[in-house]
């Protein structure tokens, strides 16, 4: 019976060690696939997937014949003639910001997916420092695509006209699950960087 209880206890340990023997390695590859993940959802809120969808009013709010006609509003517009390419709306500058914010955010996700490969396939002394690199990269991404959502709804508010109505599309919510996303690689990276499963790891030797 003793003997049993033993057993039990014994073959539970090692499975708690090896968790936090491996929890760096753990954490890295599901930053690494949160990281893709982000990729793909920035690529859908920039190509195609609607943010909000108008509702636009054709006759006045009381009018017997009163009409609306649905309007989605997406980051392109793929235009089938040639003389939409040369129009500009100077009125849409807060756009053109929300556009560099999520070209920024593009731009540093990718370079944090090549760090977090390096991270797991090489055996570089500096993991700390790309861990911290980490921290700062996702705090960069995550400000920038929050920057490019708030440009984009002040740029479609000023489009907002009498009797109109809205609701937002599937993008809004794709992007602040991308913030998500940014927040956990950076606390998973944040805790790598201080060694925090090692911390934990001394903690129950103790206890």
């Amino acid at each position: 019976r003793y003997l049993g209880k033993y057993r039990l206890s014994h073959s539970q340990l090692p499975m708690g060690w090896w968790l936090l023997h491996e929890a760096k390695r753990i954490s890295r590859q599901l930053n690494l696939l949160l990281s893709l993940a982000s990729i793909v959802i920035i690529g859908l809120i920039s190509l195609g997937q609607p943010w909000i969808h108008f509702q636009v009013p054709l006759a006045p709010l009381g009018d017997p014949g009163f009409r609306t006609i649905p309007i989605d509003t997406v980051f392109v517009v793929r235009c089938s003639d040639m003389a939409c390419l040369h129009e500009y709306d100077q009125n849409a500058y807060l756009l053109d910001f929300a556009w560099a914010f999520l070209l920024v955010a593009s731009v540093t996700n990718f370079i944090l997916c090549i760090i977090l490969i390096n991270i797991i396939f090489s055996t570089s002394s500096n993991v700390p420092l790309l861990d911290f690199s980490n921290v700062i990269i996702t705090a960069l991404t995550g400000t920038s695509l929050i920057l490019g959502i708030l440009f984009y709804l002040m740029q479609a508010r000023e489009y907002l006209q009498e009797g109109m109505t809205y609701k937002l599309g599937c993008s809004f919510y794709l992007a602040w699950t991308g913030v998500f996303f940014f927040v956990m690689i950076g606390f998973l990276s944040y805790l790598n960087y201080i060694n925090f499963w090692s911390l934990l790891a001394n903690q129950a030797i103790w206890t």
